[in-house]
């Protein structure tokens, strides 16, 4: 249809003659108002919750095939683009020059068909219909979103044999589909469900509410967590979050979740020790399995919804019993905070009070030191290497500290912890030098692995650290225990020079 200033649409009356000019235009008055509709009310690209979404997957057939699946979207022009089965295609790479970037595309076209020529009269004859179709193409350039939409790119270079699906869809190595480029057509409203949009709701507001409650007690990364939950809260009730997105807008909420899982273990040792957080990490594990599955249809999102709630309620008993009123106990020691115990560079005293709660010292290893070590029964077994030193080296707050140690690659130390309250937590702060970071070992007690002590922290200039490791009660059984630290790996070494143990007061 031409361009015109202002559309006109057939009007019929008595004694109209129409030609097949007029039906023709007729005709056309509709496509192009519903093509001027789809331009002006929706952005081109494909819409996700109709059919498979026009997705491209790998056909794991070991070759350069892919699938589109069936499904609907929008080009630049306002044409509707239907997939009404699933397409298959093959990538020829002997005609690329590679390394390349291919893109897979889909068009829209018209063709003409149902045929019919009179036999009567030879000069009446045509087509009946003209079918909209569309058609999958692999192009060496990118597409302009006009004429072709984008359903994903491969990356080919040399050695590649077969297309695979992304196994992380946010950075698609050589040979893996890539569908971070795909534009997503512009609709009304979520396609949610009610009852997908009530457990989603819910689910959003109680965990608000959760780390609400350990920003007042501290935990900083809860303040990000919380940030990014009322986001999706606000996403939500706009009607903006449903089965095609609904993992998209949770992954980032469960990435700062598993961040503030890891502080709370480092900085909070008596947080993580409160009954049911193994069993809150748990949960947030299998939260975070289906959200980065990124399930897309309403069963799928339904899962989302009820994990996202059961990690609440696990979360739920940790945080009430951290904020359960309790009797006013008095300060005793040296006042100090979690945070502040790695940097410290004094000698570690016989009372602590860290963070409101009293510690006291139960015994203290001295390694390289005769008397004590033959006390503590402290010894290296299994070991690749292990030596001794005298060290010199000064913490960030640029004191300077001489202390002897020892070091070992592969192998376990063992020693023994006296003077306990069996029942009570046990801390164990160790001085080390932080030259080399990623320091994991397996923490044991009496034969009973409690976890891993990981160390992260390197520092080249002030070289020295503390690092601490919490022992739950639960593994303190009698008034001495046996501990050992396995080396993970055999190949970056473990040290450690002095080692403090307190418990409760």
């Amino acid at each position: 249809m031409p361009e015109q200033a202002n559309f006109k649409r057939i009007n019929f009356f008595e004694g109209f003659f129409t030609t097949d000019e007029d039906w023709n235009a007729a005709e056309a008055y509709h496509v192009e108002k519903r093509r001027l509709h789809n331009r002006v009310l929706h952005t081109p690209g494909v819409v996700p919750v109709e059919g498979g979404g026009l997705r491209v997957q790998a056909r794991g057939r070991g070759d350069l095939s892919f699938e589109v699946a069936p499904g609907y979207g929008i080009d630049g022009r306002g044409n509707e683009l239907v997939l009404r089965d699933p397409a298959v295609k093959v990538i020829e790479a002997d005609k690329l020059k590679l390394p390349q970037t291919v893109y897979v595309t889909i068009k829209y076209f018209e063709e003409p068909t149902d045929f019919i020529a009179y036999k009567e009269n030879p000069r009446f004859k045509g087509h009946r219909r003209i079918e909209e179709k569309v058609k999958i193409e692999v192009m060496a350039r990118e597409p302009d979103g006009v004429e072709a939409i984008e359903l994903g790119r491969v990356r080919l270079e040399e050695g590649v044999r077969e297309i695979r699906d992304a196994l992380d869809s946010r950075v698609p190595g050589p040979g893996e589909i890539d569908l971070r480029y795909v534009p997503l057509a512009g609709t009304a409203g979520s396609h949610a469900t009610p009852q997908l949009r009530v457990e989603v709701a819910n689910g959003l507001s109680e965990k608000a509410a959760l780390t609400s409650l350990l920003c007042k007690i501290g935990v900083v990364p809860a303040n990000y967590l919380r940030n990014a939950v009322l986001a999706a809260e606000m996403l939500t009730s706009s009607n903006s979050v449903g089965p095609f997105n609904l993992a998209d807008v949770l992954l980032g909420v469960v990435e700062l979740e598993r961040e503030m899982v890891d502080a709370i273990e480092k900085d909070f040792p008596q947080i993580a020790a409160r009954k049911g957080f193994a069993e809150y990490k748990k949960s947030l594990e299998a939260l975070t399995k289906v959200v980065r599955d990124r399930p897309r249809d309403p069963d799928g999102c339904l899962g989302i919804a009820r994990f996202l709630n059961a990690s609440n309620q696990a979360l739920t008993p940790v945080v009430k019993e951290k904020l359960a009123p309790s009797a006013k106990k008095e300060l005793k020691g040296e006042q100090t905070s979690w945070k502040d115990i790695v940097f410290r560079s004094k000698e570690f005293p016989e009372e602590l009070n860290i963070d409101g709660s009293n510690f006291v010292r139960v015994d203290h290893l001295q390694l390289v030191n005769d008397e004590s070590e033959k006390a503590h029964k402290f010894r290296i077994e299994g070991q690749k290497d292990m030596w001794k030193s005298r060290q010199t080296f000064t913490y960030p707050d640029k004191e300077s500290v001489s202390d002897s140690g020892v070091a070992y690659i592969g192998g376990e130390a063992k020693w023994q912890v006296h003077n306990l309250k069996p029942g009570k937590d046990l801390i164990i702060i160790k001085r080390f030098d932080a030259i080399l970071g990623e320091q994991i070992c397996d923490v044991s007690v009496d034969g009973k692995k409690v976890g891993q002590w990981k160390v992260t922290e390197a520092d080249r200039k002030h070289r020295w650290r503390n690092h601490y490791f919490l022992v739950p009660g639960t593994f303190i059984t009698n008034d001495s225990v046996e501990m050992s630290a396995k080396a993970v790996s055999a190949e970056r070494d473990i040290n450690m020079f002095q080692l403090w143990f307190y418990q409760p007061a």
